[in-house]
């Protein structure tokens, strides 16, 4: 799932979604380099965020380019769909390791295909044991060895978990802080676990961030629960 290629008539960067499932939260980012005699360039990194990218269909990242077939590009991308949260890395060694496809279903011309050089599933019980590790915290615990091992694999992690934070904050005392699903999981909570939760500003925070992880991580409410019962509570 999700594809890196550059389109033969434009020479256009894309992210495709061949799948028909829609992913959420994707960040990527990537960077080149390249030598002209002795002389090693590198390009400046390019991050972007993207909301949704929808099943069977792909973003324009990059427009009408003339791409300098010389180069080396390293490419990430990270982005949670319902196996998970996952992070893939592809790399364009010049233009040796293309893959030509003449016919694409979502293209009218042929394209290259960036090959993919690696592909990590990152556990949902890592993100959340993060936040649980200091439920009230209100920005992304950077000394937290869980944060430092997500840092590792990935600095796309960073803007993941700043955005996260943000979220969670949102829900306490920012946009969403009367949203109703914040009502409905402590609802749920209360009639299925059979617990009573105290009205107090502790209680408000753990149930805003709950909500948040819910929602930035796609996770059905009953798995959220299960999660709040085992880490949280």
């Amino acid at each position: 799932m999700l594809q890196f290629v550059i389109s033969k008539e434009k020479y256009s960067l894309c992210l495709v979604n061949p799948s028909k499932e829609d992913v959420q939260e994707v960040y990527l980012k990537y960077s080149g380099h390249t030598t002209k005699g002795n002389i090693y360039y590198k390009f400046e990194p390019i991050q972007m965020y993207i909301d949704t990218l929808y099943g069977e269909s792909y973003a324009i990242l990059e427009e009408s380019n003339s791409y300098n077939f010389d180069t080396t590009f390293n490419y990430e991308v990270l982005f949670v769909c319902e196996e998970g949260i996952v992070l893939k890395k592809f790399i364009r060694r010049k233009m040796k390791n293309m893959i030509t496809i003449d016919a694409h279903p979502f293209f009218t011309n042929s394209i290259w295909q960036i090959e993919e050089s690696s592909n990590e599933q990152i556990a949902m019980e890592d993100i959340i044991q993060l936040v649980a590790n200091d439920i009230y915290a209100s920005k992304a615990p950077v000394d937290d060895p869980i944060y430092q091992q997500l840092i590792q694999q990935s600095e796309l992690f960073e803007d993941f978990l700043d955005n996260l934070y943000s979220e969670m904050d949102s829900y306490y005392r920012g946009e969403n802080r009367n949203s109703l699903k914040k009502w409905e999981f402590t609802n749920f909570i209360e009639s299925e676990y059979g617990i009573q939760l105290e009205h107090s500003e502790g209680a408000e925070i753990i149930i805003a961030n709950c909500v948040a992880l819910m929602m930035k991580l796609n996770l059905p409410l009953p798995k959220m629960a299960e999660y709040f019962m085992e880490y949280i509570i």
